[in-house]
């Protein structure tokens, strides 16, 4: 009698790797294939939601720091001492404008982002403004349906409309980059135009 063939589990992305790749530094040449295990293992897919939770977070209280009043230098520092300080910070603010402008101008591949039910109107994905995404819905898709995804800002000017697409079994459509605020994501059902799912999405 033939033994069955034991069932290998595919490895899961390192834990470097998946951060690269929320944090849109992963070589081009491995984008396509962490994609792929992302598209077909829910494990991982929840473990890059939770990242892109952390950047999110990271990136606000960075935010909030770089505001912060700079405090007032002590009295008894030398004057040289006070301009010397003065000239290194006004470089390093010029060294980011170049850094930060030169990775604008560079066209960043899309990220994916799993929009997933429990990140409905009462909590919304973040997105970075700057770069393109693609989004990957959590809906069980029926084969013989046709389904459109509207994404509308805060006051319902529509923002983008297109048909979505089905891969490996799971609903996405792209992205492309969008100025910062709050918007609504809908996936409908054609011809009907039946709401199917409504999500928030926020971005910063």
């Amino acid at each position: 009698m033939a033994q069955p063939t034991p069932h290998i589990e595919t490895p899961h992305i390192e834990e470097d790797l998946l951060d690269q790749y929320a944090m849109a530094t992963l070589p081009e040449g491995s984008v396509a294939e962490v994609e792929e295990h992302l598209l077909g293992c829910s494990f991982c897919q929840k473990r890059l939601v939770e990242t892109d939770e952390f950047l999110t977070v990271f990136r606000e209280a960075a935010t909030q720091m770089d505001t912060r009043p700079a405090r007032q230098p002590r009295r008894f520092w030398p004057s040289w001492i006070i301009a010397w300080a003065s000239a290194a910070a006004a470089l390093a603010a010029l060294l980011v404008f170049l850094i930060l402008g030169e990775r604008q101008d560079t066209k960043l591949p899309p990220a994916m982002l799993f929009m997933q039910s429990l990140r409905g109107p009462g909590a919304a994905a973040h997105i970075v403004s700057a770069r393109p995404y693609r989004l990957v819905f959590d809906l069980p898709v029926q084969a013989t349906v046709d389904y459109e995804v509207e994404i509308v800002d805060e006051v319902g000017g529509g923002i983008l409309r297109i048909r979505a697409e089905v891969r490996n079994g799971q609903l996405t459509v792209p992205l492309e980059k969008v100025v910062r605020g709050s918007y609504w994501v809908r996936v409908y059902r054609a011809p009907d135009r039946q709401v199917v799912a409504e999500y928030g999405l926020r971005a910063d």
